[in-house]
């Protein structure tokens, strides 16, 4: 009789490890679901500025699931928002610790760092950033990079960050302006005039945009050019800061 029932029992053992089993899986999905619920909500009221109810979600995301990375990577985006950057750290650290590939949130940590004069730390987590081949926005990345570079007067970084851009995208707007104004930087206006055209061809234009423009015009002493850049920088934006300057410029 007992060989005869041996197998049944463990059967019956093995049919309830697996409903066990079963059940935490589907315990730990329903988990997750609710977890990423909460991040959705934060994040949306995040971006709509509503900072309290944001707080909320994201607090209740933690409460499910301290470890989850976009909980903690959104938690820090709020608290540079009310000002409380150890906090904000903290998170971020937290985030990349639980998710070391997670690029969107060393990007995001990279802007905080780089905000607050610590470029060299930022450039490390930027370099981080992208050596993860499934980054899927790694144009971000460089053009945040590129721009954190000047912050340091690090003329010639920049422009690497900001070369790698347009090699992925060669009509990204910012990156052909701050190209347009590194090359007349560097005495080099012909070119700063093609990343300027290339610039018009893609994007609207903006007072900061015109009166680059008009400068790289008035350096290759294009009378005809930099009259129609000034027409449009007084006709468009008038009361603008750069509208003033070029009021300056044309008095000299």
């Amino acid at each position: 009789m007992r060989i005869v029932f041996i197998p049944a029992v463990l059967a019956m053992l093995l049919i309830t490890a697996c409903s066990t089993e079963a059940e935490r899986k589907d315990e730990a999905d329903k988990l997750a679901k609710r977890v990423e619920i909460h991040n959705q909500l934060g994040a949306a009221y995040l971006t709509r500025n509503q900072l309290d109810i944001a707080n909320q979600e994201l607090e209740r995301a933690l409460e499910l699931n301290p470890d989850n990375a976009q909980s903690n990577n959104l938690m820090a985006l709020l608290q540079i928002r009310l000002h409380d950057n150890d906090k904000a750290e903290r998170h971020f650290k937290r985030a990349l610790s639980e998710e070391p590939n997670n690029s969107d949130a060393r990007n995001n940590y990279a802007v905080f760092l780089c905000e607050r004069g610590r470029y060299d730390e930022a450039d490390e987590q930027f370099r981080t950033a992208l050596k993860n081949p499934m980054y899927r926005n790694p144009d971000q990345a460089n053009l945040n990079a590129g721009l954190c570079r000047l912050k340091k007067s690090d003329k010639a970084g920049a422009a690497s960050y900001f070369r790698a851009v347009l090699k992925s995208d060669p009509k990204q707007p910012a990156a052909l302006l701050q190209m347009a104004r590194l090359s007349l930087e560097n005495g080099e206006a012909l070119p700063a005039r093609g990343f300027m055209q290339r610039y018009f061809e893609v994007a609207p234009d903006s007072p900061e945009a015109l009166l680059l423009a008009f400068r790289i015009e008035r350096v290759l002493g294009s009378k005809d050019a930099q009259a129609k850049y000034a027409l449009r920088l007084r006709g468009k934006f008038p009361d603008s800061a750069e509208a003033k300057m070029l009021r300056t410029l044309t008095r000299n």
